[in-house]
């Protein structure tokens, strides 16, 4: 019984060692089976990102100069680069113009612009497109007068000396001469329209200029600034097309498809980044959305209306 017993043992042990050949053997083909997958997986993404760029050049219309677009985009682009998986470039332009240079000759992927800079860019670069749009808070143009003036409707601006933005602004322009022309106004003969910039409101303020044409967010601002009672808010226009980020023609469709997806899953995270460096408040509140070229159509229809050239 005890030589049974042994070699018993014995038997047992070895199915024991076969078995764990065996499990081994079974360990290695499914490894191998993985690395395989693991490996086919690799290639199709690589297949799917074919002719994709190895980096993103970012611009912004509304930033002069290298140093500034780092100081108010610096955690934006650090952010996109993590979502987007992606080297970000940043290429500094001036204005609008240059922008649409820079993207007409490949020298931009993607850049951020106003309404009006869009349809101007995209007059220039007609292949380019909306990536996405930023749908901003409080968006109107406005048409401020002094709380103790006389001035109580439209008709009383007539002859009055009104400041606006620079040519072209969508909030600072193009949309509070809309809202006078499409009232019945002629620019020229009613009043007596005065592009200023960024020294309108100072000019209003010091009674320089009897009306302030304008976004209405500085409306609020001055309010904050000196309190009530000193500004009335006369007319308050429609809301206003959204900023863009505008693709290259040159970009893959897939890609920007891909970006689009993701800027839209990813939105609070890189509107986050771009409110930090605290330059960019009017993105306060606003949202990433849908867009189509077809979105500015308005803005093209007040150039149109406004006599002006789109370029």
């Amino acid at each position: 019984m005890k030589q049974f017993g042994k070699k018993l043992s014995i038997f047992a042990l070895g199915l024991g060692l076969l078995a764990a050949c065996g499990s081994e053997d079974t360990e290695t083909e499914e490894q191998s089976a993985q690395a395989g997958t693991d490996e086919n997986s690799a290639e199709e993404e690589t297949s799917d990102r074919e002719g994709w760029p190895e980096k993103l050049r970012f611009a912004d219309t509304g930033v002069e100069g290298m140093e500034e677009l780092q100081r108010e985009f610096g955690p934006f682009k650090d952010v996109l680069e993590d979502v987007l998986d992606i080297e970000v470039e940043f290429f500094a332009v001036t204005d609008r113009i240059i922008g649409a240079t820079a993207l007409e000759y490949d020298q931009v992927d993607m850049m951020l612009a106003g309404p009006s800079e869009y349809v101007q860019i995209n007059s220039v670069v007609p292949d380019s497109y909306p990536i996405v749009g930023i749908e901003r808070s409080e968006y109107h143009a406005a048409i401020i007068v002094h709380e103790d003036d006389d001035i109580h409707s439209l008709d009383d601006l007539v002859g009055k000396d009104i400041a606006m933005k620079d040519a072209g602004s969508t909030s600072g322009h193009i949309g509070p001469s809309s809202i006078l022309i499409e009232e019945g106004y002629d620019l020229d003969r009613d009043f007596n329209i005065q592009l200023l910039d960024n020294a309108r409101i100072e000019a209003f303020k010091n009674r320089d200029v009897d009306v302030l044409a304008t976004g209405i967010k500085d409306y609020y601002q001055m309010v904050e600034e000196d309190g009530e009672g000193k500004y009335r808010l006369l007319h308050e226009g429609p809301p206003l097309p959204n900023d863009t980020f505008i693709a290259s023609p040159e970009l893959p469709e897939d890609f920007v498809e891909e970006v689009r997806r993701l800027l839209l899953e990813n939105q609070e995270e890189i509107l986050e980044s771009i409110l930090v460096t605290g330059e960019n408040d009017k993105y306060i509140e606003a949202k990433f959305v849908e867009a189509a070229d077809s979105d500015y159509d308005p803005m093209r229809r007040a150039y149109e209306t406004l006599g002006l050239t789109i370029e």
